[in-house]
């Protein structure tokens, strides 16, 4: 485990991820409930073209607002899995530290400043890549 982390460090960033991750499976279960409760109003109404495209609009973004927060859930569940396995706060990259700082920022991060700034100049061009 990143060996430059107290044990009061870690706890501190353990309990932020683990209030994002309550956080975001609110947000999950809010917007799959909002859905449920649109196609249930849609079956129960006519719905006339207009409508129907807003309510189509609607779904289309609370399904990828949804989709973001699966990825930000899969982010710090892996995040806790790295505190468990003792390799929480070691870039992915380069194997450095990451900084405490940092990691309070984006306590989910699995790299550290160079080796993320590197990977968002790479792939600047190239749209939907993530890292």
């Amino acid at each position: 485990m990143g060996k430059h982390l107290s044990a009061a460090q870690l706890a501190e960033l353990k309990s932020l991820l683990e209030q994002r991750k309550a956080e975001i499976e609110g947000r999950i279960h809010e917007v799959r409930d909002g859905q449920s409760r649109v196609d249930h109003a849609r079956d129960i109404i006519e719905t006339r073209g207009s409508v129907e495209r807003q309510h189509s609009s609607d779904r289309e973004v609370d399904l990828a607002l949804s989709d973001m927060g699966a990825v930000d859930l899969a982010r710090v569940n892996a995040a806790l899995e790295r505190i468990d396995n003792g390799t929480y706060g070691e870039c992915d990259e380069c194997g450095c530290d990451i900084p405490f700082a940092r990691l309070q920022i984006e306590p989910q991060t699995q790299h550290c400043v160079t080796c993320k700034s590197r990977w968002e100049r790479e792939t600047a061009a190239v749209p939907n890549a993530r890292m």
